[in-house]
């Protein structure tokens, strides 16, 4: 990813006059979308994804400073979005974005799978632009990733506490993922592909966390995805890939599905990481190249 890609700037400033959910009540994917096609080098069809994800219904939410703003009494509540979002916007203004990210993500992560993983998505998303340039449109991104996740607060399973070094838990985090993978090959859909972006949205934000809030993250992700994939045996070995990333990374382009470009560039990084073949066989498996 080019690190200052204008075009990304600009999709921040369009999606932020765009609503946060659909008439439908499903989330609105433009900026998580756009982040990841701008990680997969495909800065060119940036403008066009923001410019369609900003069209779909909706209201504007308006950020509101609110002086003694009491956090507790707000968490989950999703009328006071607008307070939440004025709220992170001057913390980060205040404290700079990686102390915000540092103390708000391990407060949030019981909600993990809020709004099916996607305040931890977004946020995630969000995390990664601004960690490779910090502009004024990608404060504001991640300003209302946040809100977004702390306003649709929901505490998820009871996370169990994890054994093993806290500081190899962005590894655990990638070895969870590729799990979460052969669970979505056995049985793939919209909703277990979630599993395996949920949690390498995870694997990004371990590296911006203390590490005993790391080890508590893949806590979190093995909570999820036990309840998520329950009763479903995952594929043990997964089919050989055979398209090259570029084959697969314009497949998901093409489909115009943020699922598909969110997927691929997640099971990219993953494979990177880890060698997993699951990866791989869940990109071609999305695209429809299997």
């Amino acid at each position: 990813m080019n690190e200052t890609t204008p075009a990304l700037d600009e999709a921040f400033e369009r999606m932020a006059a765009a609503s946060f959910e659909l008439p439908n009540g499903f989330v609105n994917h433009g900026a998580m979308a756009c982040e990841a096609l701008a990680a997969l080098d495909c800065a060119e069809d940036i403008d066009s994804w923001a410019r369609r994800f900003a069209q779909v219904g909706g209201a504007r939410v308006e950020p509101v400073t609110a002086a003694g703003f009491e956090w507790r009494q707000a968490l989950g509540s999703y009328d006071r979005l607008p307070d939440w979002i004025g709220y992170f916007t001057r913390a980060i203004d205040d404290e700079g974005w990686a102390a915000v990210v540092g103390t708000w993500v391990p407060r949030l992560m019981p909600a993990l799978r809020t709004a099916l993983f996607h305040g931890a998505i977004r946020t995630a998303h969000a995390v990664r632009a601004i960690d490779a340039v910090d502009t004024q449109p990608r404060r504001g991104e991640l300003a209302r990733a946040l809100g977004y996740w702390a306003a649709r607060y929901r505490a998820g399973e009871q996370a169990a506490g994890e054994q093993g070094p806290a500081d190899d838990a962005r590894s655990a985090v990638v070895r969870a993922a590729a799990d979460g993978a052969r669970h979505y090959l056995a049985r793939p859909n919209i909703l277990h592909l979630h599993g395996v972006t949920g949690a390498m949205a995870v694997e990004i934000l371990v590296g911006h966390i203390p590490a005993t809030a790391a080890a508590a993250a893949l806590a979190q992700v093995h909570a999820e995805h036990a309840a998520l994939y329950a009763g479903i045996a995952p594929v043990d070995e997964p089919h050989p890939a055979s398209p090259p990333g570029g084959e697969l990374t314009a497949a998901a382009v093409r489909s115009l599905d943020p699922h598909q470009v969110k997927l691929v560039e997640a099971c990219q990084r993953g494979l990177a990481a880890s060698g997993d073949p699951a990866f791989a066989a869940a990109s071609e498996t999305v695209t429809g190249l299997r």
